[in-house]
C-alpha cells in the first residue's frame, strides 16, 4: 500500500469498523482510479448513496456481506438514522489536508489524479512552499502523471467502430486489444465489458462456424498446428526457439511487444486459436504433441518434454539438436537446433490477480524483465516463434455443482472455473440439458462444456480460462528476429 493510501485508509477507517461513512466535498474520493487504488491496494469497496439507497443497501448487503469493509460517500452524514450511525465510522475527509505545505490557492483538486496525489503527497516539503514554487511541482506532477489516458467514451467508441472481421483475424484482435489496453491500464475494463460482450457474440458466430475447419487447415490456424508450421518454414541447421508464454492473452502481448525496440527485436505478428477447452493440459499439450490433444495426457514438464523431442527425433533430428527449458533459461549448447521455452509467471499472474487492473501491472513488471530472455535466445542466433497455449477473461461466479454432476466428471482436473469434462457423452448430455436457462452461454465440444460468455463454475468472480470468449482464444503467434 502506497503512503498516501495509508494515510487516507487511516483517515476514514477504523480497525472496529466495517463500515465507514464519509462526507467528502472536494470529490477526490469519488474519483475512479482513486476508488480502484482502495480496492486493489486495500480491499476496500467505495460506494456513493443517497440516504434512501443507503438504508436498502445496509439491509440487502451490508448485513449479509460480514466480511468485507465499505466506504459510503455522501454529501451530508448528518442525518444518518440510529442503526447505521452506531455501526459506522463517520467523519468528513477534506483531501487539502493531505496537501498543507503546499500553496493552496495554487493547487485545483479537479486536475489532480490519484497518481498526482501520490506523489505530491510523498514529495511534500517540510517547509511551507510559495505560489510559484507550488505552480512548479505542480507542473512537474502533471507531466509525469496527469494524464487520465484517453477518455473512456472515446475508447468504447473506438471499439465499436472497429470493423470486425475473423477471416482477417490479426487486424481484428490487434485493434481490439489496444482499445482494451487503453481501458485496463486506466483501471476501466468494467467500462468496456457491454462492447467486448458485443464483439465476443461475433467471435462465437465464427467458432461456430468455422473452428472445425480452421483445426484441419494447414496453415497455423490452432495450435496444434505451430510445430508443422515450423518443419515448413525452417530447415534442418537453422536455430528455431518456440516460447510459450503459458496464459498470454494477445492484449498482453501488446504490453511485451512495447518493449521490443529498445532490445533490437523485431516482432512480425500473427494470431492463433487455442484449443478448446482453453486450459494448458489441452491446448499446451496440442502444441507440443503438433496434434490433437489426448483425453488420458498428464500436464508436467517431463512429458512435455517428451513430446518435444519425440516430435524432432522423429524427424530426423538428433537428440543433441533440442532442447526443452522449463521456467528457467539456461546456457544454450550450441548445436541445439530446436530449442522450447515454457514460462508460467504470466498464467500464475492472472489467476492470483484480484482485479485487471493488477495482472495488467503485473504484465508490466513480467515485461520488463522477460525481453531480456527473449533477446539472450536471439543472440544465440535463433529466430523466435513466441506464442501461448491461452488467454484469460475476467469472470463472475455462476454458482457451484451439485456432488452429483461432479461425479458424472472425467477425473478431478477435467474440471476448471470455465471448463468441464466428462466421463461420456450421456452425462454431458444430461448436465447441458438439466440447465435451459444457461445453455446458450455454453460451448458443447467434443466431451466438453465450456463458457462462452464471461461466467465461471462457482461462486467467487476470478480471471480464468478454459472456455472460447475471444479473449481467451485468441493468441500471439509472432516472430522475433534481431533487428538489422
Amino acid at each position: 500500500m502506497d503512503s498516501l493510501l495509508q494515510c487516507i485508509v487511516k483517515e476514514i477507517t477504523r480497525q472496529y469498523r466495517r463500515l465507514s461513512v464519509i462526507s467528502n466535498p472536494d470529490g477526490f474520493l469519488r474519483r475512479k482510479d482513486t476508488i480502484c487504488a482502495m480496492k486493489e491496494q486495500a480491499d476496500i469497496t467505495v460506494l456513493s448513496f443517497s440516504q434512501l439507497e443507503l438504508r436498502v443497501w445496509f439491509e440487502t448487503v451490508f448485513k449479509e456481506d460480514t466480511a468485507n469493509r465499505f466506504v459510503v460517500l455522501m454529501d451530508d452524514t448528518t442525518k444518518l438514522v440510529a442503526d447505521i450511525y452506531n455501526q459506522a465510522f463517520v467523519t468528513v475527509f477534506k483531501t487539502r489536508d493531505l496537501l498543507l505545505t503546499y500553496n493552496q490557492q495554487a493547487i485545483d483538486l479537479n486536475k489532480i489524479t490519484y497518481q498526482m496525489m501520490a506523489h505530491l503527497f510523498e514529495n511534500k516539503s517540510v517547509a511551507l512552499l510559495d505560489r510559484q514554487k507550488t505552480i512548479s511541482v505542480m507542473e512537474s506532477a502533471e507531466i509525469m502523471y496527469g494524464k487520465d489516458g484517453e477518455d473512456i467514451s472515446i475508447v468504447k467508441q473506438n471499439l465499436m467502430g472497429i470493423v470486425i472481421d475473423w477471416q482477417k483475424p490479426l487486424q481484428t484482435i490487434e485493434q481490439i486489444s489496444k482499445q482494451i489496453v487503453k481501458a485496463v491500464k486506466q483501471g476501466k475494463y468494467i467500462d468496456l465489458e457491454p462492447e467486448i460482450a458485443y464483439i465476443n457474440q461475433s467471435f462465437q458466430q465464427h467458432l461456430n462456424a468455422r473452428y472445425r475447419q480452421l483445426i484441419t487447415a494447414t496453415g497455423p490456424r490452432v495450435v496444434h498446428k505451430i510445430l508443422a508450421h515450423i518443419e515448413r518454414t525452417y530447415s534442418i541447421g537453422s536455430k528455431v526457439a518456440l516460447v510459450v508464454v503459458d496464459g498470454l492473452s494477445y492484449w498482453q502481448d501488446t504490453i511485451l511487444e512495447e518493449y521490443f525496440a529498445d532490445k533490437g527485436i523485431v516482432a512480425h505478428n500473427g494470431v492463433c486459436h487455442a484449443w478448446i477447452p482453453s486450459v494448458t493440459q489441452q491446448s499446451r499439450q496440442a502444441i507440443f504433441r503438433g496434434a490433437a490433444p489426448e483425453r488420458n495426457y498428464i500436464q508436467n514438464p517431463s512429458n512435455e518434454e517428451k513430446l518435444w523431442r519425440n516430435y524432432w527425433c522423429s524427424r530426423n533430428y538428433e537428440d543433441f539438436h533440442v532442447k526443452y527449458a522449463y521456467e528457467n533459461l539456461p546456457a544454450i549448447p550450441h548445436e541445439v537446433e530446436r530449442l522450447a521455452f515454457v514460462t508460467m509467471t504470466v498464467g500464475d499472474n492472472m489467476h492470483s490477480a484480484h482485479s485487471i487492473k493488477q495482472l495488467y501491472n503485473d504484465t508490466e513488471e513480467w515485461a520488463k524483465k522477460f525481453v531480456k530472455s527473449l533477446k539472450s535466445i536471439i543472440d544465440k542466433g535463433f529466430e523466435i516463434i513466441l506464442t501461448a497455449d491461452h488467454g484469460g477473461v475476467p469472470s463472475y461466479g455462476w454458482g457451484n455443482l451439485s456432488q452429483q454432476e461432479k461425479v458424472s466428471l472425467y477425473e478431478t482436473v477435467s474440471r476448471g472455473q470455465r471448463h468441464l469434462i466428462f466421463n461420456n457423452l450421456a452425462t454431458q448430455e444430461n448436465f447441458v440439458t438439466s440447465h435451459p436457462d444457461v445453455i446458450e452461454q455454453w460451448m458443447v465440444y467434443g466431451d466438453s462444456v465450456v463458457w462462452r460468455d464471461n461466467k465461471c463454475f462457482g461462486t467467487a468472480d476470478c480471471i480464468s480460462h478454459g472456455g472460447s470468449h475471444v479473449l481467451e482464444m485468441q493468441v500471439p503467434l509472432a516472430t522475433l528476429k534481431k533487428q538489422v
